[in-house]
């Protein structure tokens, strides 16, 4: 497993990830129904996702063990920073 780091000023969206990018959660951005949606589904800050794959207009990462298939637009509210 990657070392955590703290954030730093080198932070950008989920979506802009490449395949095979390891990034640490510093932020969930939107409003509250957006960020009560992902915290559901695993993503906090602090949290550990692999970007694992790019198709189309939809990606799959994986978070603490769990991957999950999602619409390109739902990664632009999740900051990662790159480990």
């Amino acid at each position: 497993m990657p070392k955590l780091k703290t954030p730093a000023q080198h932070n950008q969206l989920l979506s802009q990830c490449s395949a095979g990018q390891i990034s640490q959660i510093t932020a969930l951005l939107g409003d509250s129904k957006i960020k009560m949606r992902l915290v559901h589904l695993g993503f906090h800050t602090n949290s550990v996702v692999e970007f694992v794959l790019k198709y189309g207009n939809n990606i799959v990462v994986s978070v603490d063990g769990s991957r999950f298939a999602m619409d390109q637009n739902i990664a632009t509210y999740i900051q990662v920073e790159l480990l």
